[in-house]
């Protein structure tokens, strides 16, 4: 077996043996402030202005607080509202960005692992499906084919990302997602 997939697996074991033994309490999340931010207008409302706001909140957050707080997943009073003015979509996200427990745990590794990692951010959508966990690994199936037309196959592994955040909502009796990640090489 590969040593870095060792290394790799004993500090995802040990961060879980820290979450069994310490649970995150309420006064022990690291949360700040609400951040509102409005993606740019779009004409299609999910495959456009919703997306958008996904993005202008995480860029909103990573400019105020750092990139260990822009995951919406992990945010804490989310809301987004979404308006049709003049035939365009404008999406609204609010929420207090938290640190996940992860940053919280191993705060300085994530930085470090981070090293070898593309400037951009890639987001793609998954198809519409009825359960939302296959409609989550449908958008990160998505994001791995977009990031290897982009940067090449060895850019390509959702596991292997920065920055990593999935974002789900209801959409005509299903569940679509929007994987979003930074492109890294294998650690």
């Amino acid at each position: 077996m590969d040593t870095r997939l060792l290394v790799r697996l004993a500090v995802v074991a040990a961060a879980l043996s820290l979450l069994a033994v310490a649970p995150a309490t309420a006064a022990d999340e690291d949360c700040k402030s609400a951040v509102v931010a409005e993606g740019t207008p779009a004409s299609l409302r999910d495959l456009g202005a919703y997306p958008n706001s996904l993005m202008a909140w995480r860029a909103a957050v990573k400019e105020k607080y750092g990139s260990e707080y822009n995951s919406w997943r992990y945010a804490k009073d989310r809301d987004v509202v979404c308006d049709e003015k003049d035939g365009k979509w404008i999406c609204k996200r609010t929420a207090k960005p938290c640190k996940d427990v992860l940053h919280r745990m191993l705060d300085g590794a994530a930085t470090a692992a981070t090293a070898n990692c593309k400037d951009d951010t890639l987001s793609s959508y998954g198809a519409k499906k009825k359960s939302e966990k296959v409609a989550q690994t449908e958008s990160q199936t998505g994001w791995e084919i977009d990031a290897r037309k982009k940067h090449g196959k060895e850019w390509a592994k959702w596991d292997n990302a920065a920055n990593t955040d999935v974002d789900c909502h209801k959409v005509g009796g299903g569940h679509q997602c929007i994987a979003v990640g930074t492109p890294c090489m294998p650690k």
